[in-house]
């Protein structure tokens, strides 16, 4: 016998037959079938019973949902894992396993020590990525423990789902220090045949350690910012934040003044600047601009865990400011962007681009690719010349006797008061380049509407070099990883020029941050590339971190993986390949099941979408 075969809880154990028809029943007559508890089902079970026929959850889905980026919360993860880690120890040679689940129901964590065990776990989907929720897969030690929001047993025939039967289940919810918001839920799982009424007790404890993880964590971290915010918030009036790279506090003076986009733009720049102990004034990027602002590095005792107070101050020669402060100066800050839709993110260069638009100067956009040239091209002639669909002619395209038919559309475009755009100019052939001197000089005279001209002037052949310096005023765009402080602005404008429900999706501040760290050798295009692809696999839902594609997750700082990880993770990689991303034959090419694929491609950060 094993040694946890003995009935697993205090009551009398349940009939299996007796219960099953008890379900059948309810899922015949309906939510206004009498009491089921009359057959011996308790209370808590026939409860989420009744949640499920009421939300039509199937007891045989055709598949359960998955998800191959699970919304990893990792401070849960950091604070359980270490009492897994000692509870495996104790379990080794006993066939039961262990589960973590978000707040969400969605597994995030499994450990399973007995191959054949994880093989009965794998064919009823119970394994990291899949949602084990009430509402998706039914009454379970999972998702009922966060519907019930308390421990519990759920005993084989208990499960509404037919996969779970062979199964029982302690769970117990894990709940956040202070506001007890649940987290997530821990649960022991083993064959029917093999629980044991020790299993609730030990689930139970287990989650009390969990708790008690988040507490310390909490201490030696989010504790400082707190004793911080307190000491600073001695007015409702005066905006307070605190902050560090993963959590934030404010007063209701200082919420308005923050965003995901804001969090992540102000700790890049609190990152990225200097600052002694002591209180230090300066200019801070927040939602609504750059503000001023008293910064005060907070000790968090942990020298890594960077935090800084952040108290706002009133504009100058407003009606509440008074006089100007004496003491250390405001460290100058970037001019404050228009609030017309400015001609580039960098102000320094939307100024540059406008002047030229004043003077009506022919132009010429310079910059790598995917720099954003056309799309600044369009938005002088757009803004600053109120000219309609410009005419774009891509000069790599031009072949031999092409020239009179470009030149005849250009001049017409311009006689017909549209601007003209002449891309790729470093394509330029010889021979072209005075029929483009005499579509510039006659732009001048012709209409208000100027020639714009968009070019790699590195690498870019003399007589393309000797044009663009005869005829245009040249503005140079920078490239992405040059502006990073800009992403989130760029993140918001992609999104805003998208349709229907992408158009809502938003970037929380971790998926930011990475993104602001990102090398970008394609620049803009890439970023919006990257920004679109996401928006439309995630449509109006909040893109994290854990969503990125894996160049992105590996951005962020971490473990190192092993030798034995890496080799696992690249024969993964190449396997998808091979197969065209079908999972179910990378899969039978690795001689692994499909489910443990799922949960590899979760743990090691695989990009197949």
């Amino acid at each position: 016998m094993s040694p946890l075969a003995v009935p697993c809880a205090p009551e009398p154990p349940p009939d299996p037959a007796r219960i099953r028809r008890a379900r059948e029943e309810l899922l015949t007559q309906g939510l206004l079938a009498s009491p089921v508890s009359r057959s011996g089902v308790r209370d808590v079970i026939e409860r989420s019973w009744r949640r499920c026929v009421g939300g039509d959850v199937p007891t045989r889905p055709a598949a359960i949902a998955y998800s191959g980026a699970p919304v990893l919360q990792t401070t849960l993860r950091d604070a359980a894992a270490p009492v897994l880690d000692r509870l495996s120890e104790h379990l080794t040679d006993v066939r039961v396993a262990m589960f973590v689940s978000n707040d969400s129901g969605q597994i995030i964590m499994r450990r399973a020590s007995d191959p054949r065990q994880r093989a009965l776990l794998d064919r009823a989907s119970a394994a990291e990525g899949f949602d084990f929720s009430e509402p998706s897969i039914g009454t379970n030690g999972l998702g009922t423990v966060i519907e019930e929001r308390r421990s519990l047993v759920v005993r084989g025939s208990e499960h509404y789902n037919d996969l779970l039967e062979p199964f029982t289940c302690a769970g117990t919810p894990i709940f956040e220090p202070f506001t007890r918001r649940i987290l997530g839920t821990f649960s022991l799982a083993c064959n029917a045949a093999d629980a044991h009424p020790l299993m609730y007790g030990i689930a139970t404890d287990v989650g009390r350690q969990v708790e008690a993880n988040l507490t310390t964590m909490l201490g030696a971290r989010e504790q400082a910012l707190i004793r911080a915010y307190l000491m600073a918030n001695r007015s409702d009036r005066e905006p307070v934040i605190v902050v560090n790279e993963r959590t934030v506090f404010a007063n209701t003076a200082g919420l308005p003044y923050l965003t995901p986009e804001s969090h992540a733009l102000l700790w890049a720049h609190l990152g990225e600047t200097p600052h002694k102990s002591g209180q230090e004034r300066t200019r801070v990027p927040l939602a609504a601009g750059w503000q001023e602002a008293v910064v005060e590095p907070v000790d968090t005792g942990r020298g890594r865990d960077a935090a800084y107070c952040i108290r706002l101050l009133p504009a100058y020669g407003s009606a509440t400011s008074g006089a100007e402060p004496t003491g250390r100066p405001l460290r100058p800050g970037p001019p404050v962007v228009p609030r017309t839709p400015p001609l580039h993110p960098l102000p320094e260069i939307h100024r540059q681009l406008s002047t030229a638009a004043r003077h009506r100067e022919c132009l010429a956009i310079d910059g790598a690719a995917g720099t954003g040239k056309l799309h600044a091209a369009r938005a002088v002639l757009r803004d600053g010349f109120a000219a309609p669909a410009p005419l774009v002619l891509d000069v790599s395209t031009f072949g031999p006797g092409q020239g009179p038919e470009w030149y005849a559309a250009a001049v017409a475009a311009l006689e017909a008061g549209s601007g003209v755009v002449l891309r790729h100019l470093q394509d330029l052939a010889p021979a072209d380049a005075n029929r483009v001197k005499a579509v510039a000089e006659g732009a001048s005279g012709v209409a208000a509407v100027p020639l714009v001209l968009t070019v790699e002037l590195a690498g870019a052949p003399q007589h393309v070099a000797g044009l663009v310096g005869r005829l245009a005023t040249t503005v140079q765009l920078p490239d992405l990883r040059q502006m990073a402080e800009q992403i989130p602005r760029l993140v918001a404008g992609v999104l805003a020029d998208m349709d229907g429900a992408a158009a809502s999706t938003r970037f929380a501040s971790d998926a930011l941050q990475a993104l602001m760290r990102s090398a970008w050798p394609g620049n803009v295009a890439e970023l919006r590339r990257t920004v679109e692809a996401l928006a439309h696999r995630l449509p109006g839902r909040t893109v994290r971190s854990a969503d990125l594609p894996a160049r992105f997750q590996q951005s962020a700082p971490g473990r190192r993986m092993t030798m034995m990880e890496t080799a696992e993770r690249e024969a993964i990689v190449t396997a998808l390949q091979r197969s065209g991303g079908n999972r179910k034959d990378a899969a039978l090419a690795l001689g692994i099941g499909r489910t443990t694929l799922y949960r590899k491609i979760q743990q090691h950060h695989i990009d197949v979408r």
